[in-house]
This record gives structure tokens, C-alpha cells and sequence, in this order.
């Protein structure tokens, strides 16, 4: 999946070595099912056959999803985007790339003109009797891939163990509370202007966090700087006035399609879709200014210099909706 994931747990370990062992087996078995950085990964498999036999149960999971972020996003969130990063040259894990780098571009197999939209519903053809997936366009699973990395992590962890536990992965986090631990957990989410200037400090129990941002993974291929996040009506990295959002919810795959389907959208859009959804989201432009609304709120610890912790607290207790501002960092 091309990224590093960090564990905290509170309190002693168990044996602390067989958790390791078994933690690094699941890791290693979601890898093998939809990394598209190993060729033999089941992804790559489907990419290069356009069918797949006896999918994994991972991977089954990993396609429903896929497939379901679609249609909650009404397409914007569409996995079949592959091309597009070959094309602009993300075909290494970005560990092994750098931001900043001078990337070949790529030559996919297939019409990368034909745009996903333009090639239907993304539906991929699953029969249960013959045990196999089929799919008409190489597909990636990136992000969500990342989200379900932390979510059945997070599960395997709870299962295990029952002690609070925080996990994070390039950036992304999925927290736990244990029963009787009323100490929450506090995760900065730094602006990528600056990191020694931080927009906000969150407080969470058991909740998930992900950012989509342009900050790290961006690089130059053909004379141009190109980024992962890509528009699938475009097939080329995305053109947003935001450079970082970030959504704060229940479930860490859900949290991570949110997050990229608000960068699509864009500063206006992306604000009042996160109202309307009453999502816990902060959005950052590229002119630095900041934007959050009502459902955030209840996580801020801070929510800007010129606040007094009166104030804060007198956000946290009312009944109507705190209304969208913007700040400066």
C-alpha cells in the first residue's frame, strides 16, 4: 500500500511478540490483495487480466467498498484511474519516489482517453458461482485501500487486545477507548504551510482521521507538478483551491472517500456539502485561509489565536449550528 503504519497502544502488551507477528501477517495479506505496487497482488492480477478467479475475501471487501464510495459520491470517487497514474508516472511506492522528483511519464495499456465517466457506472461484474470479478478498466485502491488497511487493524486490535490503541498511516489515524479510559486522545492536524503553526488540535475517543492533501505526494513529470489525488473526469491530477482536507468520522474508509470527495469538489462546494452532510471537516485553501463548519466543532480543542477558552466552551454548549468561518493561520 505504499505507506508505514505506526501503532500506540496504553498500557502493558501481552505477548507483545505473537500480537506482532499476527499483526504483520494481516498487513501482509491485505498487501497481497490490493496493493497494485506488487505484481502478483490480486489487484494487479484483475488490472492486467480484466477478470480475477476465487477472490479473496479482502479483496471482495475492498471491490464492495470501492464500489459503494462511488455511488455515495455520484462518481467522484471512481477507482478506475490506474492509467492516469501510470501515465503521470506513480508506478513506485512514493517511499521509493520523493516529493519533488523528475517523474518519466508512463504508457498505459488501453484508451486513457476514454474518461471513467464516459465509460458507464463503475459496476464491476462479481459471479458468485463461477467465484470471479471482472472489470473493463484498471482500477486503483489507494486510498481506500489505506481506510480498510486501519479499519480491520483497528478490529484486529479491539479483538486482541481491548486496551485503548492509536494507529496511523501516512498521516491518517484511527483512534480506540477502551472501556473505563476517559483519557482522549489529541491529534494536531498541522497546516501544510507550516508545520510549527498548527490550524487546530483535535480531541477524540474512538473515531477515524483522514487528510487529502497535496502537501507530500507531489512531483514533476512532463514539465508539469502532478499530485496522486486525480479527477476522474479529467483522468490528470486534480485542479482544487484547496491544498488539505481533512474529515474526522466513525469509520476510517468512509473518512478517507469523504475526504477526496470534498478536494474535488472545491473551497465553495466542499463547505456546503460538509454542512448539508453534517460532516466534521476542515478545509484548507491554497490562499491559506480555513474553513470549517458546525460538526467540527465539537472536536476542537482550539480553534484559533484570538479565541478565549470562555468562548470555546460557549461553542461546545449550544444548541445552533456554529456557523462556517474562515480564519488565517
Amino acid at each position: 500500500m505504499g505507506t508505514v503504519f505506526n501503532f500506540q497502544v496504553r498500557g502493558e502488551v501481552p505477548q507483545a511478540d505473537a500480537l506482532r507477528e499476527a499483526t504483520r501477517k494481516l498487513l501482509e495479506e491485505m498487501e497481497n490483495s490490493w496493493s497494485r505496487f506488487r505484481a502478483d497482488s490480486e489487484l494487479s492480477q484483475l488490472n492486467a487480466a480484466g477478470r480475477l478467479d476465487y477472490p479473496s475475501t479482502l479483496f471482495q471487501l475492498a471491490i464492495f467498498e470501492a464500489s459503494s464510495a462511488y455511488r455515495l459520491t455520484q462518481g467522484r470517487f471512481d477507482p478506475r484511474v490506474k492509467a492516469a497514474l501510470t501515465r503521470i508516472g506513480y508506478e513506485r511506492s512514493f517511499a521509493d519516489i520523493g516529493t519533488g522528483s523528475e517523474l518519466t511519464p508512463g504508457n498505459p495499456p488501453g484508451n486513457l482517453t476514454a474518461l471513467p465517466n464516459s465509460l458507464g457506472t463503475f459496476r464491476p461484474y462479481y459471479d458468485i458461482d463461477e467465484r470471479k470479478i471482472e472489470c473493463s478498466a484498471e482500477i486503483d485502491l489507494g486510498g481506500i485501500g489505506k481506510g480498510l488497511a486501519l479499519r480491520l487493524l483497528d478490529m484486529h486490535l479491539r479483538a486482541c487486545l481491548g486496551q485503548s490503541h492509536l494507529i496511523e498511516a501516512g498521516g491518517d489515524i484511527i483512534t480506540h477507548l477502551a472501556t473505563g479510559d476517559h483519557t482522549p486522545w489529541f491529534i494536531d492536524i498541522e497546516s501544510p504551510f507550516a508545520t510549527e503553526n498548527l490550524p487546530i488540535l483535535v480531541r477524540v475517543g474512538s473515531a477515524a482521521i483522514a487528510t487529502t492533501s497535496t502537501k507530500v505526494r507531489n512531483w514533476k513529470c512532463g514539465g508539469s507538478v502532478k499530485h496522486h489525488i486525480i479527477d476522474p473526469t479529467t483522468m490528470d491530477s486534480a485542479e482544487s483551491d484547496l491544498i488539505a482536507v481533512t474529515v474526522i468520522e466513525s469509520d476510517s474508509a468512509r473518512a478517507e472517500v469523504l475526504s477526496k470527495w470534498l478536494f474535488l469538489l472545491g473551497l465553495k462546494a466542499a463547505t456546503a456539502l460538509a454542512r448539508e452532510r453534517c460532516t466534521a471537516a476542515l478545509l484548507v485553501g491554497k490562499d491559506s485561509g480555513i474553513a470549517y463548519g458546525p460538526a467540527l466543532v465539537r472536536y476542537m480543542e482550539i480553534q484559533g489565536p484570538t479565541y478565549t477558552s470562555a468562548q470555546r466552551a460557549e461553542h461546545f454548549d449550544q444548541e445552533t449550528p456554529f456557523p462556517l468561518v474562515s480564519i488565517t493561520p
